[in-house]
Parts: structure tokens; sequence; C-alpha cells
């Protein structure tokens, strides 16, 4: 069975990836549907702060409303694809509304909603799902990233603190949903010290540090999935190992670039995983 992995739009998706998905069985997606440049440098510029203050209300709502329509055109091109596709959701996704840091305080229609009205596309999350004969451990959404909970993040102590609290929860969600016996673990988060360096100089305060999720390592290891596949990063493209774990990072769609993973329907056999620049 072929499967495409594909993630981190932000808007695009490529000719080239619509025509690669012809040749495949099944579309797995990590997530990051739409994107805006203009308000991503908004962001990064008052990463710690509250930026749809700073550049007033009606300039905010017209910047989320460009992100959010680009990841409901996605959506759509997604489904006209006419392939099976799994998706999780990832920290740049329309889907926790509560926070006006992500809504500019607009009421507006989760994606997954949107993608549970499509036909060819499954929203998954938090849970195991058997798809064609292989166990999909869907993990997908925003985590907290395991430097959040140290002074190196910059964060003030109050807020490591509370960092903390959802980090731990986090974790044990992860190994409460999930255990042995998984093919592919879809997340959209890597593992932490595994393609997740911020190589992302200019505006953003993370570069150059460790981003991941440490309780993800601590799962591979303990539960060696065949494969864990995982986006975010745009700056990272490739293949590691954990135990007998292959890491695949994708690479950015929008920047042309997934991977295509060769599963074989014996175990015993090896799997081929062809990275796409």
């Amino acid at each position: 069975m072929k499967i495409l992995v594909i993630g981190d739009f932000h808007g695009k998706l490529p000719q080239k990836i619509k025509k690669l998905s012809k040749q495949c069985d099944l579309i797995l997606s990590t997530g990051d549907f739409g994107g805006s440049d203009k308000l991503l440098k908004v962001i990064f510029k008052n990463f710690y702060g509250k930026w749809w203050k700073v550049v007033g209300p009606s300039k905010a709502k017209q910047l989320t409303m460009e992100d959010y329509n680009s990841g409901k055109r996605i959506i759509n091109e997604l489904n006209n694809l006419g392939k099976p596709v799994y998706t999780i959701h990832g920290n740049w996704d329309f889907e926790d509304l509560k926070h006006q840091r992500r809504t500019a305080g607009l009421k507006l229609k989760k994606y997954s909603e949107i993608i549970n009205s499509k036909k060819n596309i499954t929203f998954v999350d938090k849970k195991i799902v058997n798809i064609n004969g292989l166990n999909i451990y869907a993990f997908g959404g925003m985590v907290t990233a395991s430097i959040y909970l140290t002074p190196d993040s910059g964060h003030k102590k109050e807020k490591r603190l509370k960092y903390k609290k959802v980090h731990e929860k986090q974790r044990q969600e992860l190994f409460k949903n999930g255990g042995k016996g998984i093919d592919i673990l879809l997340a959209h988060y890597p593992p932490y010290g595994y393609f997740d360096v911020v190589k992302f100089k200019g505006y953003n305060p993370m570069n150059g540090k460790h981003v991941g999720f440490k309780p993800y390592t601590e799962f591979i290891k303990k539960h060696q999935p065949r494969i864990f596949v995982c986006g975010h990063m745009h700056e990272h493209q490739g293949i590691k190992k954990i135990g007998k774990t292959l890491i695949v990072a994708t690479g950015s769609t929008k920047q042309g670039k997934c991977a295509i993973i060769d599963y074989p329907q014996n175990s015993k056999n090896k799997i081929k995983v062809k990275l796409i620049h």
C-alpha cells in the first residue's frame, strides 16, 4: 500500500503533490491547512504579547479571515483529490477557538466540522483507527513544547508552571489512548531531539532551540510503533530511527515537500519511504 503523507499546507497545495496523490492508495495529513505570512510575522514579533491589540481590531480580523479562508480552500482541494484522506489538526488550525490569539474575537466554524461535511476526508484525533488493516494512532493538535517548561523559553515562572500542567496532561492522554501494536503514530509536532531545532532567524525567539515534545520520544522508546510521522517544522525533512521506529519528517507541503510510504502487506517486509523535495 502506498501512503502519501502531507501537511503544513499553509494555504498552498502544489500541483505536483496533487499528481503524486493519484499514485497512492491513502493520504495522511498532519494538518496546518491555512496560513498567512503577514499574520505569522505579526504573531512572532509579538510572541509574548497580544498581537491583535497591536494591529487593531479591524486589521486583526482581516488577517484572521485571510488565514481561515485559505485553510477552507485547502480542505476543499484535498477532498477533490478523490482519495481517502485521514487528517489530524496542527497547531495553526482553527480547532480550539477559545483563544482570542487565534480568532481575533471572530466567531468561526471549527475546521473539523467543515472536514466532517466532506465525502473523502475523515478527521481523527486522540484515538487509534484501523485503516486498510493498519493501526494508526492519530494524536494531533498543539502540544506543549518541552522547552516551555524551562527558563530558556523566555516565559515567566508563573507561565511555565501553567505549561507544565498542560504538558503533563497531554503526556497522560498520549499514553492512556495508545500503546503497543501501533503501525503508524500520526502527529503534528516532532519528538524532542528529532527534527525539532528551530532554524528561523529574524523574528522567531525560539531560533536554535529544541521545540519537540518529550513525551513523544518517551512513547516511541517504550512502545516502538513502526513509523512516527510528524510535520510542524518547515525547515526539516528527513528520516531517522529510534530503536525500530522510523521517524519521518515530511517537510512542508507548501514548499512542495511530502513523503511517500510504501507499506508492505507482510509486516516482516521492509518499509520504504521516499522523500519528495
